[in-house]
């Protein structure tokens, strides 16, 4: 209850969606910042619908090159430039407006 920052590695879709979910809303409803990483290609491609759900709530977002392209390519944005990417990633919506993403 004290943490301020709650951190979730991506990999943990595979096993308790519903877990990350549940600590995420905490996140939004009490202030606090949540952050995960996508872990890996195969993440965002074949988890890609909980971590959909699961993107309103996320401050900080982690992800290296080959995740961030993987990412755009399963979302269909044509870019390959992690820069964009980057500032895409930033402007999905949110659920709430504490923090800026």
């Amino acid at each position: 209850e004290r943490a301020k920052f709650l951190y979730s590695a991506g990999f943990f879709l595979t096993v308790s969606p519903e877990s990350m979910m549940t600590v995420a809303k905490h996140a939004a409803e009490t202030g606090k910042y949540y952050m995960i990483n996508l872990a890996a290609p195969f993440i965002c491609q074949f988890f890609k619908d909980p971590l959909m759900e699961l993107f309103p709530y996320v401050d900080f977002i982690f992800g290296n090159e080959s995740e961030a392209r993987t990412f755009a390519q399963v979302q269909g944005w044509e870019v390959e430039d992690t820069k964009v990417i980057a500032v895409k990633l930033a402007a999905l919506p949110k659920a709430s407006g504490t923090h800026k993403r």
